[in-house]
């Protein structure tokens, strides 16, 4: 498969949101092969929606009625637009953030996915649907990631969120959240069941540890 317009043309962060549907998406996690994609995959737990030709051809075919996807030529078939920028950021990634934002009572999902050329969050909705905006260019991926978390504080003031920070080959686990107007941190040790704690951070403090969290890609 050929991804003919490789865009830069992203969705700006909350004002530009897409949606794709489950065969949709299927298509555009199958249009690059390598480690990166597969990563993708295994992000968004996606192993058999992509082995799944009936599904991927309903997706590429919903893209070509929205002009998002051409057939050149020789019969070709393309994504182009926003949908080429997506099906980049999940072929060509060097880094996946699963962000888990939860409450007493309920728990919602990001996906922050980099590549080189592109960096998109992604939110799951109803009917296996995943809607996707960009990140916002004036802000590093720390920061984006810290903005969500206030976000999320904001609205649910006893809420907390827990983040994976995966690359090619490393994880990294931390969890956050507000006490007493200062925010908690705390990296978890699966081997001793054990998380180690900090306390009292301010918002400089949580966006150093998020980037320390983030690793190197």
């Amino acid at each position: 498969m050929i991804v003919q317009d490789q865009t830069q043309q992203e969705p700006r962060l909350g004002i530009d949101v897409i949606g794709f549907g489950v065969g949709e998406f299927a298509y555009l996690l199958n249009v690059f092969e390598g480690p990166a994609r597969d990563r993708s995959v295994a992000v968004f737990r996606a192993e058999e929606m992509v082995d799944d030709v009936s599904l991927s051809t309903a997706g590429a075919s919903s893209l070509l009625a929205r002009e998002l996807a051409t057939v050149d030529h020789d019969g070709n078939l393309g994504v182009r637009g926003v949908a080429a920028a997506v099906a980049t950021a999940l072929g060509q990634a060097t880094r996946w953030t699963e962000i888990s934002l939860l409450t007493a009572e309920t728990m919602d999902n990001v996906a922050f996915v980099e590549a080189p050329d592109v960096a998109i969050m992604l939110q799951p909705r109803l009917l296996g649907t995943w809607f996707v905006f960009a990140k916002d260019p004036s802000l590093s991926s720390a920061e984006a990631t810290l903005r969500i978390v206030q976000q999320h504080v904001a609205e649910n003031p006893a809420g907390s969120a827990y983040f994976v920070f995966k690359t090619l080959d490393s994880e990294r686990h931390l969890l956050v959240r507000r006490e007493d107007g200062t925010w908690i941190t705390g990296v978890p040790d699966f081997d001793t069941d054990d998380v180690a704690e900090t306390a009292g951070l301010d918002d400089a403090a949580l966006l150093a540890a998020i980037e320390d969290a983030r690793g190197a890609a």
